[in-house]
C-alpha cells in the first residue's frame, strides 16, 4: 500500500515538531545540570577550580546542541518548502520565518517583518 503525500506530510510533520520539542527539553534540562553543579560548589565550599572542567564540558555540549537545534530548523524549513512545493498546504509554520542558507550556524530562526 502506498502513503499519500499528504499523509506522509502529517506524519513528518509531527516528527519534526516531536523532535524539536525533545531538543529544546533536551537543552532545559542541561541548562538544570549545569546550574546545579555551580550550586552545588558553592554549597559544598569546595575551591572555585573544583568542577570547573566539567562545567566546561556541559557548557560545549550546549553549544553543540545549539547547533544540532539550527540544523533541524533548517531541516524544517526545507521540508516546508518542499510541502509547498508539492502543493500540500502547510500549517504550524509561521509563513514568515526563514533560516539565512549563509547564516553561522549557530545563528537561529530569524523572523522577517
Amino acid at each position: 500500500m502506498t502513503m499519500t503525500p499528504e499523509v506522509a506530510s502529517l506524519r513528518i510533520g509531527r516528527s519534526v515538531k516531536s523532535v524539536e520539542d525533545a531538543m529544546d527539553e533536551l537543552l532545559a534540562r542541561s541548562g538544570d545540570l549545569l546550574a546545579e553543579m555551580a550550586r552545588a560548589r558553592v554549597e559544598t565550599g569546595e575551591a572555585a577550580h573544583a568542577g570547573h572542567r566539567p562545567m566546561m564540558r556541559v557548557a560545549a555540549m550546549q553549544r553543540n546542541l545549539i547547533s544540532a537545534r539550527s540544523e533541524l530548523l533548517r531541516a524544517h524549513a526545507d521540508l516546508s518548502n518542499l510541502a509547498e512545493s508539492m502543493g500540500i498546504p502547510v500549517e504550524g509554520c509561521p509563513e514568515s520565518a526563514s533560516l539565512d542558507a549563509g547564516a553561522d550556524r549557530d545563528e537561529a530562526l530569524t523572523c522577517l517583518a
